[in-house]
Parts: C-alpha cells; structure tokens; sequence
C-alpha cells in the first residue's frame, strides 16, 4: 500500500464552515484512506480574525498536526505583499495559494510579482486557481502563466484544475512549454461533470496530459470541504483507473497520490 498524501484542503474557522476545520479534514482523511494532506489558509473574505492574520491562525491550527501540511495565502488589499509573503516562509508554511479571480489581481503585474520574487527565494511553491471564476479573463488568462515561468526561473507553481473545462489546453500549453518541468498539473475537481463542470475534464483529458507530460508533474487534490468524502473517493478511483488504463504502474501511483507533491514542496521521499 502506498501512503497517499493529497493536495488542496481549504481549512476555516467554524464560523465559517463547521465542515471545513481542521478536524473536520482529519476525519475526511481518515474515511477516504488519506495519511497526509495539504491545506490552504482561508482568503480574507472567509476570514473571521481569530489569529493577526489567516497564515497564522493556520500556523496555530496545524503546529501540532504531523498529518497536515500548511500553505500560507496573500491579502492584495494591503500593500505589504512581500512582507507577507516572508511572514509565510518565516510559520515554516510549505507553499502559497493564490486565487486570481476571487481576490481580484493580475497575474502578470507588479504587484503579483513582488510575491513571486520572494517566494522564489525561499523555494515556495504557488498553487494557482486556473480557469473560468467570474472576473475579467484578462487579468488571468491561462497562457500568462508562461510569462511567469519565464520571469522567474526557480518558482515551482500548480496550475490547479488544469485550467478547467474552458482553458485545459492552453494549460497544457505552460506545461509543455516549461522544459525544466517546475510547473505541476493541480488534478483536484477534474472527474465530476455535475457538481464540478467548471473544472471538470474527464478521464480522456486526463490521461491525454500524462501522455503528454508523464506522469511526474500531476498532484491529487481533494477540494475539501466543497468536495464530498464520496465525491473524493469517486476521483481517488477516477486517477487510479487513468493510471491503471495506461499501463502504468505502482510507481505512477505513488507519484501521483504524494510523490510529486513532496518533491514540489521540496519534501521528496527518502
């Protein structure tokens, strides 16, 4: 059996979501077979202040937790943005979740880059929401992702939803052209057509990446809470088919369930 270690848990104080705590996570987990996971810092808009900021009330909720690994997040309303975003690296958090369309910034602009810069210097990964979400396109179009790469050489990102229905492959796109293979393919929400149509890509779409790309740059993610335990079971089955269908083997599955999140985290195995 391998440990299975999964990415993109959005975690909230219970005045948010009762089902979206720490410890609702925990048992989510443990139901699905999850030994590890990844969880985001809540946005400010999700935010109830119960620490200065969401990356240290974060800090608290998983400084004892060996199972939980901890992304750190951006207020683009302040104008500290490098300041934070050290702040991030200094709570030991493992990486940096973006949204560019809820929180309203351009990927590409000044602004965005004064955190990229700090995050590449402290080996920060950036895991970015791709795809349609409800504000101009132009400040996040799929194929800027690619002027990022090229601006800043050592940043590892995860395009997370691949880009989603609408833009998958001018995601893939990015990711063929990045020849040092430091931008990872975030597989979370992409196996349901219903509850997720946004980013839903489907099992063809999926194994037409990995025949693309191999298998080393794709991350299970869970979408906690707003994916069911069901739901999440339904996409652990869904890539392990993908998998299995392509002829690969025990090996592509621990990559894709953990390995290659460590290594994007710089936490590889062994």
């Amino acid at each position: 059996m391998i440990e299975i270690i999964a990415h993109h848990a959005h975690v909230f104080e219970p005045e948010s979501r009762k089902d979206g705590t720490v410890d609702a996570l925990k048992n989510v987990m443990d139901e699905c077979g999850i030994d590890k996971a990844v969880c985001f810092a809540p946005f400010m808009g999700y935010f109830h202040g119960g620490a200065a900021n969401p990356n240290r009330w974060l800090y608290e909720q998983i400084k004892n937790e060996d199972r939980l690994l901890g992304f750190g997040t951006i207020d683009f309303e302040k104008d500290n943005l490098a300041e934070q975003t050290e702040e991030i690296a200094e709570l030991g958090l493992v990486g940096i979740k973006l949204h560019p369309a809820y929180q309203r910034f351009k990927i590409d602009g000044d602004r965005a880059c004064e955190v990229y810069k700090v995050a590449e210097k402290h080996g920060l990964p950036i895991s970015f929401h791709t795809g349609v979400h409800h504000h101009r396109i132009s400040d996040y179009n799929t194929l800027l992702y690619d002027e990022i790469v090229y601006r800043f050489p050592a940043l590892k990102i995860c395009m997370e939803h691949v880009g989603g229905y609408s833009f998958f492959k001018e995601a893939l796109a990015v990711m063929t052209n990045d020849r040092e293979k430091r931008v990872y393919a975030g597989l979370t929400s992409v196996f349901d057509r219903d509850m997720n149509k946004f980013w839903y890509l489907g099992k063809e779409n999926v194994k037409e990446l990995i025949w693309m790309l191999g298998i080393d740059r794709c991350v299970f993610g869970l979408d906690f809470p707003y994916n069911s335990p069901a739901l999440i079971k339904e996409a652990m089955t869904a890539m392990r088919e993908c998998i299995e269908e392509m002829g690969l083997g025990e090996d592509a599955l621990a990559k894709a369930f953990g390995g290659n999140l460590l290594r994007m985290i710089g936490k590889a195995r062994g």
